[in-house]
């Protein structure tokens, strides 16, 4: 019961990291792993004020500056999720292989009739996650279709008021 409670504390603090992330632009340098998040794919789609239909100087300006300050920006992170990233490759193997050594260890202290119990809630607990992680991606899938509408309708707006002047 520790670990799951233990297991959301950790999953609840990386949301709120990776959420501030989001909201601050941050891209990886390498490929998401399999079933992570990809914040690449949740930058925002560009008005049509940003896309650069107008070419009034100061908005080039302004324009020149938000790539350059990103420029910097990612020159200056790229190299420290370079370093995290072989820390972690040096260091999560290791802490795994302990973890699974002390686990082992307990679990042979634990009865024949505990075993099972642990084994069954593990196997519950296991599909649990897999069907919220199926919901999820519905969920996830149903905003975005949402999402898609509300912009396309606006856009069809915008589209009518330009042709209305």
């Amino acid at each position: 019961m520790r670990r799951v409670v233990t297991g959301i504390a950790v999953g609840s603090l990386l949301s709120f990291a990776v959420a501030g992330w989001m909201r601050a632009g941050v891209t990886w340098a390498a490929p998401p792993a399999p079933g992570s998040l990809d914040i690449r794919k949740a930058q925002p789609q560009q008005t049509s004020i940003e896309s650069g239909n107008d070419s009034r100087p100061e908005i080039k300006d302004l324009d020149g500056k938000i790539k350059a300050l990103r420029d910097e920006f990612h020159s200056a992170i790229d190299p420290l999720q370079g370093q995290l990233k072989a820390l972690r490759d040096k260091y999560e193997p290791q802490i795994k292989t302990l973890e699974e050594q002390r686990k082992a260890l307990i679990e042979q202290t634990k009865s024949r009739r505990i075993q099972e119990l642990d084994q069954q809630e593990d196997a519950e607990l296991a599909a649990l996650a897999e069907r919220e992680k199926d919901e999820a991606g519905k969920l996830k899938a149903r905003f975005a279709e949402e999402r898609n509408v509300i912009q396309a309708r606006y856009q069809a707006l915008r589209k009518e008021s330009r042709i209305g002047r």
